[in-house]
């Protein structure tokens, strides 16, 4: 009789399966997560606390959804990405640097003149946000890339004369034109300084004379240039032409007394309320909207260079005038008389009259 073991030893639990088995294996990794995660980590029920790397002015911000300043100047700094997480800067002159990405979270400077630097805007399930807010402002932003209206990037200027300057600007807003890629300067005579605006990607101006400049606009997809109120500049990085297209690209700088340096290569673009376009830059670069125009002012500078050229034609009766200067070359009788000089030598001579007395020689014989 063979030895086998007890049937009970081979019972052993079914292998789960299909979705039970997708289940318990989140359940373990959360578990997991929560049992590795620092104290401070879990909140009240279980509910996980947004963590994040941040100091204010040299002492390490706590764990949770907002690391806010004080009524001062303030330095905060986060060495790591900002999840659901809220960074207010309170009064004061702040400076704000965010080193990781900005994913479903808000930066915003408070009160005063603030300097907030952030790298990418990443929005996934809420909008990530970057604003000035009241105040002369300085933003710099790496990208600003949104996605419909509840997964905006959008930067604000808020009030006062703003710089800011970001990356690329892409994405298609939604309802009601909210959300999606969006700079704005708001409020003041604003600066703003951006990459390629595509992908419905847009760029507002808002009130005050306001400068506004592209690395390109529109050329895969389509993006938007407003300027808004007041007397703008719209124009490529310092100054040079801005390209508008191959697609749809559209300028519309508003109501003011508008310089527009751009540059339609498509009829899907759109150039609008530009009261100022400047000739020089435009006419040479354009090769096709612009050539048929170009080509009359070519042909009405030759006809002035033709009545030119009769003029050139009377200068040959100058050359006549130039004949009677050869008569001029009587001159050379004037030689003669500069002979004379020589009866002058005589003259000098008149000492030697004296010697005419030589006739006194013929009384000697």
């Amino acid at each position: 009789m063979s030895a086998m073991p007890p049937s009970g030893r081979r019972r052993r639990p079914r292998a789960l399966r299909g979705p039970a088995a997708i289940t318990a294996l989140l359940a373990g990794a959360a578990a997991a997560s929560l049992a590795a995660a620092p104290a401070g980590a879990a909140g009240p029920n279980g509910v996980r606390v947004p963590m994040h790397q941040c100091w204010v002015n040299g002492v390490t911000a706590p764990p949770g959804d907002i690391v806010s300043g004080t009524s001062g100047d303030d330095n905060i700094f986060c060495d790591s990405d900002l999840e659901n997480v809220t960074v207010w800067g309170g009064a004061g002159n702040d400076m704000i640097e965010v080193r990781g990405l900005v994913i479903d979270s808000a930066v915003m400077g408070g009160d005063g003149d603030d300097v907030i630097r952030t790298k990418h805007l990443v929005p996934q399930n809420a909008s990530s946000m970057v604003r000035g807010n009241r105040g002369n402002d300085v933003i710099k932003v790496a990208t600003v890339s949104g996605d419909g209206a509840t997964k905006g990037a959008v930067v604000h200027g808020d009030d006062g004369d703003d710089r800011i300057t970001t990356g690329s600007v892409t994405g298609a807003p939604g309802k009601y034109n909210r959300g999606g890629g969006i700079v704005t300067g708001n409020d003041g005579a604003d600066t703003i300084k951006v990459g390629t605006v595509d992908f419905s990607g847009r760029v507002l101006g808002g009130s005050g004379a306001d400068v506004i400049e592209a690395e390109a606009l529109g050329p895969e997809s389509g993006g938007l240039i407003q300027s808004g109120p007041g007397d703008d500049t719209i124009s490529g990085p310092d100054g040079a032409v801005l390209i508008v297209g191959e697609h749809w690209g559209t300028v519309d700088a508003g109501v003011g007394r508008d310089t527009c340096t751009v540059k339609s290569v498509s009829t899907r673009t759109s150039i609008s309320a530009c009261e100022i376009m400047p000739k020089a830059a435009p006419a040479a670069d354009r090769p096709s909207g612009q050539l048929t125009p170009a080509a009359p002012t070519g042909t009405t500078a030759e006809p002035p260079s033709k009545p030119a050229a009769p003029a050139a034609t009377p200068a040959k009766p100058a050359a006549p005038a130039a004949v009677p200067a050869a008569p001029a070359g009587p001159a050379e009788p004037a030689a003669p008389p500069a002979g004379p000089v020589e009866p002058v030598t005589a003259a000098a001579g008149p000492v030697e009259p004296v010697a005419p007395a030589a006739p006194v020689g013929p009384a000697g014989p």
